[in-house]
């Protein structure tokens, strides 16, 4: 996966209504949607998960696409 990719990953989880936030600036979490009772949206993200599956050598690109949308939890 490339930067572009990463922020089509990026792009796909926050349309699956995942609450992708960067944490500062070490990691990312994706696994819970914006509305915990929303029960597709858990499977929406996992699909997503799957599609994009190859994510290790990408971590710092999706990262940064996750600051510039302004989606960061600062620890």
């Amino acid at each position: 996966m490339n930067a572009k990719e990463a922020k089509r990953f990026v792009t796909a989880m926050i349309e699956a209504d995942s609450n992708i936030q960067a944490i500062g600036t070490t990691g990312y979490v994706l696994a819970e949607p914006v509305d915990l009772d929303d029960e597709p949206a858990y499977e929406r993200i996992e699909a997503v998960s799957r599609r994009f599956s190859d994510r290790d050598n990408t971590k710092q690109e999706i990262i940064n696409c996750v600051h510039k949308m302004g989606r960061v939890y600062v620890v």
